[in-house]
């Protein structure tokens, strides 16, 4: 299969990841460092200068532009929009930053308005103040609706609100009251993810807890039917929309496409090599010193692009181009993978064009990815 050069592709998604926050959440294993005006302005720094490091080896004319964490809330104004200067925006389709609710004020938001971030995603996870408390969130419910409140009489008409279930202690009555408040706010997206603990966070101790598979499988389902009943389309296994208002950046990663991470632990996938940056804040600054990027890399062979392909693919509700993945992988998905198809007849959905889980599939999907793997 012919490859093109990274001089040659155009890379059209930028991730940069800003790890910094007030406090850790009880519950996240994501790398994050307690925040300071003093460690942001030097992050800022450095993150230009990967920025530019990138540029003068890779063709970057971004079409999304995501800010995740930590808390990118916490970057001013004036940090936000030097990031964004660095790229040329002239194909910008979305700039995306993940804020929590309890830096949603007039102030920032009266200056966030003098950036190009045209969509919000609000960490908002639950709309149980005890629930929010075991996670370890800095913010209330009625801080959510607030800051939702504030997005909507400044013009944002493009939010996503997270929402967690699985919880421990958690049930379905509690679940249907978050979705319930959701619905009524009325977002133009949803995000929605099953809780899933690493032994090394503080609410492990709580791991006992959590609901049986079986309940939790009963509050993703319930989470479907009421989304697709308030007008929202299903369109990736954890994720809800109106229409065209699916996260055009996350999109990338289902649909193949390849992307740049920039920022400290930020992964990045150009070309045939997947990377990570450092999380130690000092290697990541040496990096840049000696101009040097994409520190921890590895090539992907074809049979790992397929398999990544192929579970990727099946997270989105229309699932896969039958034709797209011969074109691409030169191989025929039905005949390779028929054994496969065969085994879980009663959950897969096949044609002569596309290949898709039942929706009875979706909490179960991982079981049949790894059959693929």
């Amino acid at each position: 299969m012919g490859k093109n050069t990274q001089a040659d592709q155009v890379i059209s998604y930028v991730y940069i990841h800003v790890p910094f926050c007030l406090k850790k959440c009880n519950y996240c294993s994501f790398f994050s460092i307690e925040f300071s005006k003093d460690v942001s302005k030097r992050f800022v720094t450095y993150l230009i200068k990967e920025i530019n490091l990138f540029k003068q080896k890779s063709n970057i004319n971004p079409k999304t532009i995501y800010f995740g964490g930590g808390t990118p809330s916490l970057l001013t104004a004036a940090q936000i929009n030097l990031i964004i200067s660095q790229f040329d925006i002239t194909r910008i389709e979305e700039i995306a930053i993940e804020c929590n609710p309890v830096n949603i004020n007039v102030e920032f938001i009266n200056e966030l308005k003098t950036t190009e971030v045209n969509r919000i995603s609000l960490g908002a996870q639950s709309f149980i103040d005890k629930e929010l408390m075991t996670l370890g969130r800095l913010h209330k419910a009625d801080e959510i609706r607030n800051a939702f409140k504030i997005l909507r009489s400044n013009k944002y008409n493009n939010v996503s609100l997270d929402l967690i279930y699985g919880l421990p202690s958690q049930t379905k009555e509690d679940v249907e009251f978050s979705l319930d408040e959701i619905i009524q706010l009325n977002p133009e997206h949803i995000s929605t993810y099953c809780l899933s603990l690493e032994n090394d966070v503080p609410l492990f101790s709580k791991i006992n807890k959590i609901p049986a598979d079986d309940k939790v499988a009963e509050f993703y389902y319930l989470t479907r039917k009421k989304l697709i009943s308030a007008g929202y389309d299903h369109y990736e296994i954890s994720n809800f929309a109106r229409s065209c208002f699916e996260s055009k950046h996350n999109l990338c990663y289902w649909n193949d496409e390849h992307y740049l991470g920039l920022g400290p632990s930020a992964a990045g996938y150009i070309e045939n090599i997947r990377y990570c940056n450092s999380t130690n804040f000092e290697e990541y600054y040496k990096m840049q010193d000696n101009d040097e990027i994409m520190m921890d890399k590895a090539i992907v062979s074809d049979d790992d692009h397929e398999k990544e392909y192929i579970f990727l693919g099946l997270r989105k509700a229309n699932g896969i181009d039958l034709v797209e993945f011969e074109k691409k992988f030169e191989t025929n998905f039905t005949r390779k993978y028929g054994h496969i198809i065969h085994k879980f007849q009663n959950l897969l959905e096949v044609n002569n064009e596309t290949i898709k889980l039942k929706p009875e599939a979706y909490f179960i999907s991982n079981e049949i990815f790894v059959e693929f793997m």
